[in-house]
């Protein structure tokens, strides 16, 4: 168990939205085709509205589970906000056992029946009558296989595989936490770095203003979607397949994560109201004086009503988040982009940050 710590001072090179920083003008041009470019600093004061109704059933189901969840490596804090580089071994792992299982039931029982068919019956019957029999054992138990999936497949991870792996479960946690923790990219909100994990022990690290955000277009089989997309200005390093950022339907989501994300890193506002920080928030200096004065109250997302919040707040939140003038944002960084050289820049970096 890991007891959160308050955070007394913030670092002197953590982010703050009202001090100017020189910055170098960058070598590449900014814009991209078929991607928006996100301004920094002008903030709409809106969350993502599916990315909290997800957590408010998230933190709810948690602490019905354990109380304390919140301190047991919770992944997002009032310090740090963690998340996962794309990792296509371990999801092929997390995801082979399962499917293996489906297809076997599927697959495998539907092969079982043709077979008892094809060499027991199909001299027996006439051919029309054998063909509507084969079809309809088929079309029953494709119907009670996909209604015993869910709780097999459960019953199958947690009794049979969980068994067989039992012998080896300290050297599989070990494996585990290195995999994931190889992975674990995150916006540090006392420094105003950010780190994106590059697999193999590596990861690449600079301020949270040298990355430009922009909103992707992802093209897929259903239309065209988005997803939150960075860029780091100065090396032209491209991150966009985390688990920070889904792919939505709607640009909106997108735009509003993007909000969310520059005011958590920005110790001149309180933390966002999310509810998975919102475990957090008396830790944080800036959030606490800001909750104490507005009279918040410190468990309104582990004891609402998510189904009357949907109905009132909640749709209000949506329709505003849709109806947002996003358009008129303005940028707070572009018109500092070339007021110093870099090599004067250089200096002014963090140690931790990567060369530029």
């Amino acid at each position: 168990m890991t007891i959160p710590i308050e955070t007394q001072e913030y670092a002197s090179t953590a982010y703050r939205s009202d001090q100017v920083v020189e910055l170098p003008e960058t070598r590449a041009k900014r814009e991209r085709f078929g991607d928006e470019l996100q301004p920094y600093g002008t903030y709409a004061n809106l969350n993502p509205y599916h990315r909290t109704v997800e957590d408010i059933d998230t933190v709810q189901y948690s602490e019905r589970e354990d109380p304390e969840f919140y301190k047991e490596n919770w992944w997002w804090d009032h310090q740090r906000l963690r998340f996962l580089n794309e990792k296509m071994g371990l999801k092929f792992l997390m995801l082979v056992l399962p499917f293996t299982w489906i297809f076997t039931l599927l697959i495998g029982g539907s092969f079982g029946i043709g077979y008892v068919f094809v060499n027991e019956l199909r001299g027996d019957l006439p051919p029309v009558i054998f063909v509507v029999l084969l079809l309809a054992s088929w079309a029953g138990w494709w119907f009670f296989a996909l209604r015993v999936t869910p709780h097999t497949t459960n019953w199958l991870m947690t009794n049979v595989v969980g068994a067989l792996l039992k012998p080896f479960e300290k050297t599989l946690e070990k494996w585990l936490d290195e995999t994931l923790e190889d992975g674990c990219s995150e916006f540090n909100r006392v420094t105003g770095q950010v780190k994106f994990a590059l697999g193999k022990g590596r990861s690449f690290e600079a301020p949270f203003v040298e990355f430009d955000a922009y909103v992707e277009r992802v093209v897929q089989r259903g239309g065209i979607f988005y997803r939150l997309m960075f860029v780091h200005r100065y090396t032209q390093k491209q991150f966009n397949k985390t688990s920070l950022s889904n792919i939505e339907a709607e640009k909106t989501e997108v735009l509003a994560l993007w909000d969310m994300l520059q005011r958590y890193m920005d110790v001149t506002q309180p933390l966002p109201d999310m509810p998975r920080l919102e475990p957090f928030r008396h830790l944080d200096p800036v959030t606490a004086k800001y909750d104490q004065t507005t009279g918040r109250n410190p468990r309104y997302w582990r004891d609402l009503d998510l189904e009357d919040w949907q109905k009132g707040k909640g749709a209000e939140l949506l329709r505003n988040q849709r109806q947002y003038a996003w358009g008129r944002r303005q940028c707070r960084v572009t018109p500092q982009l070339g007021s110093v050289d870099m090599p004067t820049y250089r200096q002014s970096r963090p140690e931790t940050a990567c060369v530029v």
